[in-house]
């Protein structure tokens, strides 16, 4: 079964007919039964609340809820009242939006299995960043600032002026401590694979670290460790070897290969 075989989707507005992928199973009358499908999203307006309400309660007992798409309208300034009335509150699975956009974003990464990184998270995560957080961020002049577009699929900022790019990993580097030690052992253990495979490399070539012209003894020994590595240190190593650089990492990426 694929991932998107239990994804459902409850069309209660009107305007959502163009926004929802096909890989998504889609019902546009109240109907209970389907409060068992696994993943559960409901588009909505702020008047046809009422009429979700008990399902999106009873997908949220069971944990199947993903979102509730709340579009806003000329009756946004009752949203609050309204959720008080459907006894529904403003929780971390609700998301008001303006245009189709937003809910587009968000149903398309869940279709292509990658809720996560979206710079709209699908988990409704807040991340606030300064521009004097991020050394690229500060570099953009005070007056382009609010000059940026999302990315159609929602996947980066942009500033076009700048022609800088920020994605959800970036903030989330910064932001989320957990994130930030995940990423760090992640990147720390393609280091060290990668020194494996070019001691590896070296090895079924013959050669000594002694034979790595341009480098001292040391240094291949912290590369060969899983030390980061320059491309200009990158281009002695392929010399050394007697290589392009192209065709040196392309043998270092065939005994990256093997090993997984």
């Amino acid at each position: 079964m694929s991932k998107t075989a239990d994804m459902t989707v409850w069309a209660q507005d009107q305007f959502s007919d163009d926004i929802i992928p096909r890989s998504f199973r889609v019902f546009r009358k109240p109907d209970l039964g389907r409060v068992n499908s696994r993943d559960i999203f409901v588009l909505t307006s702020v008047p046809d609340l009422p009429v979700v309400t008990e399902f999106v309660r009873a997908a949220n007992h069971r944990n199947h809820l993903r979102t509730l798409f709340v579009r806003e309208d000329d009756n946004a300034q009752f949203l609050p009242q309204m959720l008080y009335a459907a006894k529904l509150r403003m929780t971390r699975n609700i998301l008001v939006h303006s245009d189709k956009d937003v809910p587009k974003r968000v149903l398309t990464a869940w279709s292509l299995g990658c809720p996560d990184q979206l710079i709209v998270a699908c988990d409704h995560t807040l991340f606030r960043v300064g521009f004097e957080e991020m050394p690229a961020l500060e570099s953009i002049p005070e007056k382009q600032r609010s000059s940026f577009t999302i990315s159609s699929e929602g996947s980066y900022i942009h500033w076009p002026e700048a022609d800088l790019h920020i994605d959800l990993d970036a903030v989330r580097y910064l932001k989320d401590d957990e994130w930030r030690e995940k990423k760090d052992r992640e990147r720390l253990m393609s280091d060290i694979r990668f020194g494996e495979a070019v001691a590896a490399f070296r090895k079924q070539c013959g050669l000594k670290q002694a034979d790595i012209h341009g480098l001292s003894e040391r240094h291949v020994r912290r590369i060969e460790k899983g030390g980061r590595t320059k491309v200009d240190t990158l281009g002695i190593l392929a010399r050394s070897h007697g290589l392009s650089l192209k065709v040196y990492l392309d043998k270092i990426a065939e005994i990256l290969s093997e090993g997984d």
